[in-house]
């Protein structure tokens, strides 16, 4: 009885004598329910998207607990048990602590802007503005919804000089139309390797796909080095690891299918943890690998995540009779739209821009890892385990 009373307590959100507050008890207890969450979810957008597309489940997940902030009742607990984010303020202080130290990692090459855009007849509470902006970084804008081109141009406005004009026309004048609440995430990442590769052995080549059948051309970046690359049998696929900073804490991992589709992979990964994988590079070690691997850009505007928020669970929150919103407004509010842009590049320049390909020339044996079909991504902060960006490729094009 006294174990069970312990682990109701866990779940509700109290914080465990062995769970004092702090860094490192933070990230224990959000690691691995923002990993489920992140797979959850990739897997359906890779089925909804057809396997080519690029999404920051992280940013999902952070536009849900920003929710939470003004949610009560079946509104709080839906989310609550979709995200399993921790309710105490302390906690909320130190994952806001880690990811900004994962944004000044990423602040190169990486941009993000969460932007919750209310009617203001709705009143936003002031304690909600202020604990969503202070702990989540999101921008809360309240505009004229009965003027929705107006609205449109401000809030374009707003999120271009948030985004660097980097990403625009995020939102359109039909958005603001019998709707109260507005939920938009936009994100851009460009690589920047540690060691780029050399636009001088970068050639047109074909793509195949899963069956083998010529579908197009891309335009195939060329570089021998040593990189981790280990076959990982549950998830069916070699998995190369690029790393995109100087420290190595930031990587592009390329997982290549050995057998199964592309499509297969983010549900695979469910089973295991990305630690897996990094255990698997340290046995093996690193290894000299030829790698070919295609020039890509891909934007996807994922606006069906109320569709795929309410299949995992979260449903009161986007219907104006259910929806409990309290903390946001003394009115009825609810979701009225859900979505993110994403963009992603991963071209051959990197941080250190001279660098020269020298083991090209360097007669030695290696492992070849030619992308040449359908494969899929992640981008991971290897210090959190936390995937920042993912996706698939299956649409060749010459970039």
């Amino acid at each position: 009885m006294f174990t069970a009373l312990i682990f109701i307590t866990l779940l509700a959100g109290a914080t465990p004598y062995h769970y004092h507050c702090s860094r490192g008890s933070t990230l224990k207890l959000l690691k691995r329910p923002i990993y489920e969450f992140s797979l959850n979810i990739l897997d359906r957008i890779s089925q909804e998207t057809g396997g080519h597309f690029v999404f920051s489940p992280l940013s999902s997940w952070l536009q849900l607990v920003t929710l939470a902030e003004g949610a009560t009742g079946s509104t709080s607990m839906e989310i609550w048990k979709v995200t399993r984010h921790h309710r105490i303020k302390c906690f909320q202080r130190q994952l806001q602590n880690i990811l900004n130290s994962m944004s000044n990692e990423l602040n190169a090459y990486s941009k993000r802007t969460n932007v919750i855009i209310i009617d203001n007849f709705y009143k936003v509470k002031n304690e909600f503005k202020n604990n969503v902006e202070k702990f989540n970084g999101v921008k809360v804008i309240s505009l004229d919804f009965r003027e929705p081109i107006i609205a449109a141009e401000e809030a374009n406005t707003l999120i271009e000089s948030y985004m660097g004009g980097t990403i625009t026309d995020v939102v359109y004048p039909s958005d603001f139309n019998f709707t109260v609440l507005l939920l938009t995430d936009v994100t851009y990442f460009k690589n920047d390797w540690k060691y780029p590769f050399n636009r001088a052995y970068s050639t047109i080549q074909p793509f195949y796909s899963e069956q083998g059948k010529r579908i197009g051309e891309v335009k195939m970046m060329n570089q021998i080095a040593y990189f981790n690359l280990v076959k990982v049998p549950s998830i069916n696929a070699m998995v190369l690891e690029i790393p995109c900073s100087a420290d190595d804490r930031v990587v592009l991992l390329v997982l290549l299918p050995i057998r199964g589709t592309v499509s297969d992979i983010f549900f695979s990964l469910q089973s295991i943890r990305l630690m897996t994988i990094f255990n698997l590079y340290k046995r093996t070690g690193l290894q000299l690998v030829n790698v070919h691997l295609p020039r890509f850009k891909i934007i996807s505007d994922v606006d069906s995540l109320p569709e795929l928020m309410y299949d995992m669970g979260i449903k009161s929150v986007f219907y104006p009779n259910l929806a409990n919103l309290t903390r946001i407004s003394q009115y009825g509010v609810y979701a009225s739209l859900m979505s993110q842009i994403a963009d992603i590049e991963v071209v051959e320049e990197g941080i250190t821009a001279n660098f020269v390909a020298e083991y090209l020339v360097v007669n030695k044996k290696t492992t070849k890892f030619v992308v040449d079909r359908p494969f899929a991504f992640l981008v991971v902060d290897k210090v959190t385990e936390i995937i920042l960006f993912a996706g698939s490729y299956n649409s060749p094009s010459v970039y």
